[in-house]
């Protein structure tokens, strides 16, 4: 193998390691902005809020039964202190105020009750209703718990190959041997944004970065080039190791 033969195949070498390190910040960058995992964090954060707003209505309920169940044993009380003053006697208009104010006391102790158990019946209401959407809020909170810890991990083991390939890259520029057609290949292969191919094989009258298919005429003088020159795809710019 000739030293321009050994510098080309150290070039493409060099290339492979590149458009790797490419292809990997391209996928890193695609899993940290990624929608899938953006729209169950999304859900999960509405599933955190709506359990949220479910243990606030169960307290709630709660509440109201607590407070519905003291409002009922306190007119309780008030009776049972009224039938023991109306069962040690007194005057006739006496008795007849304790005895009012007891019929009056029933019927509010009626109506607390029926409200006591309205309550009750709300606050199963809620409990049945919170039960039936928690299994769905649990699963949205571990589908984006799950979603993070895969896309995670992906890019961890992205950022280890990143190291491992930046750590082989100046071995492979090394291996070329030629400082110009190093930074003329990094000139190619940074141009218009960067990730670009900039050194392929010229093979079936086609270019290996571009895939473009040359004319006979154009095919002719790649093949031809003086020795110690590097041709270049007449579409791409890439330089073409034949």
């Amino acid at each position: 193998m000739t030293e321009q033969q050994a510098a080309l195949t150290a070039l493409l070498d060099l290339q492979a390691v590149d458009s790797e390190l490419h292809a990997i910040m391209v996928k890193a960058k695609s899993l940290r902005e990624s929608e899938h995992v953006r729209a169950l964090l999304a859900r999960r954060t509405q599933a955190i809020e709506a359990a949220k707003q479910l243990d606030a209505r169960g307290r709630e309920a709660a509440n109201a039964v607590d407070a519905a169940e003291t409002t009922v044993r306190e007119i309780q009380a008030k009776i049972d202190r009224d039938t023991e003053r109306l069962n040690h006697g007194g005057t006739a208009k006496d008795l007849m105020g304790i005895q009012h104010e007891i019929d009056t006391l029933t019927t509010q102790r009626g109506e607390a009750e029926d409200a006591q158990y309205q309550a009750m019946e709300h606050a199963e209401a809620v409990a049945a209703d919170r039960e039936q959407k928690l299994p769905l809020l649990r699963a949205a909170d571990a589908q984006a718990r799950d979603a993070v810890t895969e896309r995670d991990q992906a890019l961890a083991e992205l950022k280890e190959r990143h190291g491992e390939l930046t750590a082989q890259r100046p071995e492979r520029v090394s291996a070329v041997g030629h400082e110009s057609l190093v930074a003329r290949y990094d000139s190619l292969r940074n141009a218009r944004g960067g990730g670009r191919i900039a050194v392929a094989r010229f093979e079936r009258e086609t270019c290996g970065a571009c895939g473009t298919h040359m004319s006979p005429g154009d095919a002719q003088s790649i093949r031809n080039a003086p020795a110690g020159t590097m041709p270049t795809c007449i579409e791409c710019s890439a330089l073409l190791v034949r």
